[in-house]
């Protein structure tokens, strides 16, 4: 027997959280689904280890056993290990089949919370990935403070214009950064964070994608980013890399085809835009 899919997504960096400890996604329109089929003794693959932290995880922090039985299967849209926040998308449709499956009554924050318990302990992310989680399950767009009493909750919400983003793909990461890495360049990320606290998304999106390339020592990374900006175009690297997502509007889209076209391979799609949740 097979349950109905839960649907999370995929999400491209507004502010790195690793950076200054504030982060901000935003989601887009990549999805993955996630189903329990009582049917198979084996877990689907995975590779990152998030599924095995499931049933710990949702234990932990809600002392809600999982039935050992159930096994759970993902399809996804969303390319692993680019930036594109693919294990917050798998983490959260696969805590949402379960809840579904067992009745468990969690609210968003608590998904979020979970999501971020499963992703630590797999060591899919240094940060907890709240703003990631928040992306995955479809609110545009989480400010999360990591030193806040629950960094689960957004410390604000801002919203992004029903914009076209294209990724540019880069590959597979080679490596994860340290944080270390990152807090070298903590005065860089704090002026995107600025721009972001003061409502220009833009400017942080575009703010944070330098600091990141410096943070990876991605040189040729910085190079497209400058270009891009020369050409009037709004760019970032994604995550911790390697993807670079392009943010515009329709009046845009020649010239982002036209700068695309060396690219052996990229992707576009949307802004996600749907009704803002509540983070309680």
């Amino acid at each position: 027997m097979t349950s109905t899919p839960s649907v999370a997504y995929g999400g491209v960096s507004i502010l790195h959280a690793a950076g200054c400890g504030w982060g901000c996604s935003t989601p887009i329109d990549l999805s993955c689904k996630a189903i329990i089929n009582r049917d198979k003794t084996e877990n689907q693959a995975d590779d990152s280890g998030l599924l095995s932290q499931l049933s710990s995880s949702i234990l932990s922090l809600t002392g809600q056993e999982i039935d050992s039985d159930i096994t759970i299967s993902v399809e996804s849209e969303i390319p692993a290990s680019m930036g594109l926040k693919s294990s917050s998308a798998v983490a959260i449709s696969a805590i949402k089949s379960v809840i579904d499956e067992f009745g468990i009554d969690l609210n968003p924050r608590q998904i979020v919370e979970v999501a971020a318990e499963m992703q630590m302990r797999s060591g899919c992310s240094m940060t907890g990935s709240y703003d990631d989680n928040w992306a995955a399950m479809g609110l545009n767009s989480a400010i999360i403070r990591l030193e806040s009493e629950l960094p689960s909750k957004p410390f604000a919400l801002t919203e992004i214009n029903d914009m076209y983003c294209t990724i540019i793909h880069r590959g597979r990461r080679r490596s994860t950064p340290k944080l270390s890495d990152f807090e070298k360049m903590r005065s860089k990320f704090k002026i995107a964070k600025k721009s972001l606290i003061s409502g220009d998304v833009m400017a942080a999106f575009k703010e944070n994608g330098l600091a990141v390339a410096e943070s990876t020592r991605d040189l040729e990374g910085l190079k497209l980013l400058k270009t891009l900006d020369s050409l009037g175009l709004a760019s970032s690297i994604t995550g911790s890399g390697p993807s670079i997502a392009i943010l515009y509007e329709e009046d845009q889209i020649d010239l982002v085809s036209d700068f695309s076209r060396s690219f052996e391979r990229i992707i576009t799609t949307k802004v996600l835009q749907r009704p803002r949740m509540e983070g309680k």
